[in-house]
């Protein structure tokens, strides 16, 4: 690895739908970032925790932990506590939203994404890549 994807952005994608991570991992390396995927909540703190990445998109309807539940938990963890998470989610009900931000989320993306409105949030939370 050189230097030039060292100082790659790395962004953690968690969504349990193959289309949407593969739509958004595309985007997300376009734009210059680095990313690390996970189809499931577990998978997504292992990965978390092991790869500190700058950045968590994080679905909110996971397999077994679901996306509130994670970012609660990675919150609570001293080494994942300071990484920004946004919520990907089809819900967009006040109550929705304002669950995720009791949780600890920066942001709530509504699906379908509009990827440039997602490049512009995360512009807004890390900077450019």
């Amino acid at each position: 690895m050189g230097p030039a994807a060292q100082l790659r952005k790395s962004i953690l994608l968690v969504d349990d739908d193959p289309a949407i991570l593969k739509t958004l991992k595309s985007a997300l390396l376009s734009s210059g970032y680095s990313v690390l995927t996970a189809a499931s909540g577990e998978k997504g703190l292992q990965v978390a925790k092991n790869q500190k990445p700058d950045l968590i998109l994080l679905d909110v309807l996971l397999p077994g932990i679901k996306g509130r539940e994670v970012c609660i938990k990675l919150k609570n963890a001293p080494e994942t506590s300071r990484i920004p998470v946004m919520f990907l989610t089809a819900k967009d009900s006040p109550d929705d939203v304002e669950a995720e931000i009791k949780a600890g989320g920066l942001a709530h993306i509504t699906k379908p994404v509009n990827t440039s409105k997602l490049l512009e949030e995360i512009r807004k939370a890390i900077g450019s890549s």
